[in-house]
Parts: C-alpha cells; sequence; structure tokens
C-alpha cells in the first residue's frame, strides 16, 4: 500500500485486488500454471527477507540515536531551564 495514495500498485493499474492463494500448492495439471505459482512463492520469499532487513536497519539507526530515558517518580526534584 503506498502511503500517499492508501492504494496498491495492483489496484490503481487495474481496479481490483488480486484474488488467489499461493500458500496451498495442491498437485497442478498444468506445469506452466506449477512454475508462475512457484515463481511467485518465491518472490514473497524474497520480498519478506527484503522487508524484514530494511525493518532491522530502520531499528538499528533508530536505537543509535535514541537518547537514554530517565526515570522520574511523582514528587522527585528535578532542575528546569
Amino acid at each position: 500500500m503506498h502511503s500517499s495514495t492508501q492504494q496498491t500498485l495492483f489496484f490503481t493499474n487495474h481496479g481490483l485486488h488480486p484474488k488467489f492463494d499461493i500458500q496451498g500448492v495442491h498437485k497442478v495439471m498444468n506445469p506452466a500454471a506449477k512454475d508462475q505459482t512457484m515463481w511467485l512463492v518465491d518472490i514473497r520469499t524474497q520480498l519478506v527477507s527484503n522487508l524484514e532487513k530494511t525493518q532491522r536497519r530502520y531499528k538499528e539507526n533508530v536505537d543509535e540515536h535514541q537518547k537514554e530515558q530517565l526515570n522520574f517518580k511523582v514528587e522527585d526534584q528535578v532542575w528546569l531551564q
């Protein structure tokens, strides 16, 4: 989903959301369909891996620049500037 349009690219181009399940691959009679399905599974696996790597990089960057949290309690005395 694109952050600006709030739509997927597929929906934007085709006007509908794709409906298919590539998780439960059963016995397929058409070899080309099986190849296409396996290709989609491979692409999805690669995309998930890429997203996980990106999330780790973002987390490392945020953690690197995050300041230490101070734990104040009620009635602690502090200096204000």
